[in-house]
């Protein structure tokens, strides 16, 4: 659909900006509910729009731009490559929780928040606060998103409750100041998150806070403290049961709640050795092709697509170590070992006396073969060595970069597979529907998404370097890796590993969905308070604020170069390709990289696992 533009200039601003008429009118491309609620929303946004930036003019200074401006990198995809993979490239077992139960719930949670997000906004397509009269502070590309609802506040908040439920098991609060200390850290977290999306101007207080409201809906569904649903644990516990061939817990009301659950879980069609791949695979590839078409090119799909894939792709690692009984792999690699400088060390268990007093703390419930694990360093001094530090350092830096070697080649490879069986596959539909007469069978298409079959070659951007052609010979470019469409239309907000080259803070009188300007501030002008203008620089573009794309705004010719551009942004291959990549991006991280520190010698735990005893 092509969107007719209305051009406004603001009278305290000398740059032309240019607004999709779809932002501010129902579109035909909508269905009768979705744009009832766009109708409620829109009215709501331009009024708080208004709010904002009374708030804005009242308490804007350059220690809050700096402060709100970072601390919202903490709410970002980016922010979890490091954590999400920390939860399990570190062992621990506090009270019978381990790093792998927490990590999984994490993943789970932020999988959540991230694809129920995404999937409103793109329903609902609810542009941000417009720009004027606020002025957008932004990290990265976030603000070419719709607004509602916000994704940092979902995130924010639900990780916030994850993490109090845990703190709230292992402490007492009537009897430590830990407790207290880190309920006030985390709702510090959540309030600056929160707190500054409104400063920021990145949306408004509607956003907000349905964002929050979500937030604790999917840590209720996803965990099970405080009565809370248990999703996680439950479909964690179903694809192990059935991958090693056990059935899986019978309901028991006295045990738990919501046993309609299990009931659906124990049934025999989830029974089979094979239910979890087939089932986990058919509804990710449902809610996928299900997802809402949005009226503008929004990332909101790309974000969904790659959070639920490193969801999917945790599950489906449990399985396939579960079935192929690759869980004893570290047992046969002579593991689990303690963690290089941790202070642990692994006993021989025939020289412990039988009647050996054992830590409370741990779980004391082993074999005779179970390992004993001894503390020789003092505990107050137990993970401070620099051995230790240097250890912790190596290991995140090797597990990452397996991540990012696994994203490189794996795209370069299904850059050039994939549209060629696309194309093998278009061509069988196409021969079945002519000789069946089956009119309506035809191949998933998303608007926006360039089929294999209109251009020949590999995905450009992604593969080794054999660019697409289009149909009439001409090579396309493309606009999101590259810096052909990066000014003429939205780029990708980075997902998890889509890391810029260059992470820059920078002010926007006008900018995103919303607000669509073709002139940008200079960078950290928010953090200087100035308001010089030119072009940001992202993925190793030029700070050149004379930069060719700026004369393509006012001019008729640039307008038609940048069209070409821009005129295929995203192929179906790549859908496919995020799945693939993001599902072994979260096996590597959950099963492969630990294995490779245990053959390494660099050890996972920095506490004893569970079967272990501790003298």
């Amino acid at each position: 659909m092509r969107n007719i533009e209305k051009y406004a200039e603001d009278e305290n601003d000398d740059t032309l900006s240019i607004v999709s008429s779809s932002e501010f009118s129902p579109s035909s491309s909508l269905s009768p509910l979705r744009s009832f609620l766009r109708s409620v929303l829109l009215p709501i946004v331009q009024r708080e729009s208004h709010y904002v930036a009374n708030i804005q003019k009242r308490f804007r200074s350059p220690w809050w731009d700096k402060y709100f401006v970072y601390t919202s990198a903490l709410g970002t995809h980016t922010f979890f490559i490091i954590l999400l993979p920390a939860l399990f490239f570190f062992g621990f077992n506090v009270e019978g929780i381990t790093n792998h139960e927490m990590g999984l719930g994490l993943v789970m949670i932020m999988g959540g928040g991230v694809y129920s997000t995404s999937f409103i906004k793109d329903l609902v397509c609810s542009p941000r606060p417009l720009a004027p009269p606020v002025t957008r502070l932004t990290l990265g590309n976030h603000h070419l998103e719709y607004g509602f609802p916000s994704t940092h506040s979902t995130n924010s908040v639900s990780i916030a409750l994850f993490f109090f439920g845990y703190i709230h098991t292992f402490l007492d609060p009537s009897q430590t100041t830990v407790y207290w200390l880190s309920t006030v850290l985390l709702a510090l977290y959540a309030f600056s998150i929160v707190g500054g999306r409104i400063y920021t101007a990145m949306h408004s207080f509607v956003d907000c806070i349905f964002g929050v409201l979500l937030g604790g809906l999917v840590w209720w569904s996803v965990t099970d403290q405080f009565g809370g649903l248990g999703l996680g644990r439950r479909l964690h516990d179903w694809v192990v049961c059935a991958a090693s061939g056990l059935p899986y817990p019978a309901p028991n009301s006295a045990l738990n709640s919501y046993t309609f659950i299990d009931t659906i879980l124990s049934s025999r069609v989830f029974s089979y050795t094979l239910s979890p791949p087939l089932i986990l695979s058919s509804v990710f590839l449902l809610i996928i092709n299900q997802h809402p078409q949005p009226i503008d090119d929004c990332p909101c799909f790309e974000d969904a697509v790659a959070t639920g894939a490193v969801v999917y792709g945790a599950l489906l690692g449990s399985w396939v170590t579960t079935y192929f009984h690759l869980d004893n792999l570290v047992q046969r690699v002579g593991g689990p070992r303690p963690q290089l400088g941790s202070g642990w060390q692994i006993l021989n268990n025939s020289s412990i006396s039988a009647v050996t007093s054992l830590a409370s703390t741990y779980n004391t419930s082993s074999a005779a073969t179970t390992e004993i694990w001894t503390l020789l360093a003092p505990q107050p001094f137990i993970y401070t060595t620099p051995l230790f530090i240097l250890v912790s350092i190596a290991k995140l830096v090797l597990g990452v970069a397996i991540i990012f070697i696994w994203r490189l080649l794996a795209k370069s490879v299904l850059s050039v597979l994939l549209p060629a069986i696309f194309r093998l596959v278009a061509k069988g539909v196409g021969f079945v529907r002519w000789r069946l007469g089956l009119r309506w069978l035809g191949m998933p298409n998303r608007r926006f998404y360039l089929p294999a079959t209109e251009y020949t070659g590999s995905v450009p951007g992604l593969g080794l370097g054999f660019g697409a052609q289009g149909r009439d010979g001409g090579e396309e470019e493309e606009g999101d890796e590259g810096m052909g469409g990066q000014w003429s239309r939205p780029m990708s907000v980075p997902s998890v590993i889509d890391l810029p080259s260059t992470l820059k803070a920078s002010v926007e009188e006008q900018g995103g969905i919303g607000s669509a300007p073709y002139a940008y501030t200079s960078p950290y002008a928010a953090l200087k308070g100035g308001r010089a203008r030119g072009l940001r620089r992202v993925n190793g573009g030029s700070d050149d604020g004379t930069d060719k794309r700026v004369s393509q705004v006012n001019d008729d010719e640039g307008k038609e170069e940048g069209a070409s551009a821009r005129r295929f942004r995203h192929y179906d291959a790549d859908v496919l390709t995020k799945v693939i990549v993001y599902a072994g991006m979260a096996i590597i991280s959950t099963e492969f990289s630990p294995l490779v520190f245990e053959l390494l010698g660099w050890g996972v735990h920095v506490m004893p696992p569970l079967d272990a005893i501790v003298q």
